[in-house]
């Protein structure tokens, strides 16, 4: 319909004025054309898209804000899990060093105890070390062979003497 012609407002529409720039007013015109309706009904339409853009980015911001939630409740509980496993794991662990040092403690001469009780005490020292280190420290201390080896050279060799 050619903008010239306004058809009679719908009982439900009401008047708005509101100011636009020559440059606006002249652009509403031209795309009113292409689209063969009139000012009044493109801006209407443009109301109506801008209406449901705004719509639709509060229901994206509601379900992103029910899913972020989700998300932390979820690392939350999973979080949780791998610090009891972790707890766990520890007490086994310890569980393992105690019955460790208690068999060797058994094995060795009694001559031996002052050296077993030094070579104890390195050990517990090397673990707080080992437990320091960060990822990358842990990688380059476990694919030192020879440091490994030499370390448990000096164990056997340490643990042998007094037999």
């Amino acid at each position: 319909m050619p903008r010239s012609m306004n058809p009679k407002p719908k009982s439900n529409t009401k008047r708005v004025t509101f100011h636009l720039t020559s440059d606006m007013v002249k652009t509403l015109e031209k795309m009113a054309d292409q689209r063969n309706m009139n000012v009044s009904q493109l801006i209407r339409d443009a109301i109506d898209k801008y209406f449901n853009i705004e719509a639709k980015r509060e229901d994206t911001e509601f379900f992103s804000d029910i899913v972020r939630q989700a998300t932390k409740d979820e690392i939350g509980k999973q979080a949780n899990r791998l610090a009891a496993m972790l707890f766990k794991m520890g007490v086994i662990t310890a569980g393992n060093y105690f019955l460790s040092l208690r068999t060797l403690s058994d094995v060795i001469s009694p001559s031996m105890q002052e050296d077993y009780k030094d070579i104890a005490a390195n050990a517990r020292k090397l673990g707080i070390d080992y437990m320091k280190m960060n990822g990358i420290g842990v990688v380059t201390y476990l694919e030192d062979a020879e440091a490994i080896e030499r370390a448990a050279e000096k164990l056997k060799t340490d643990l042998t003497r007094g037999y």
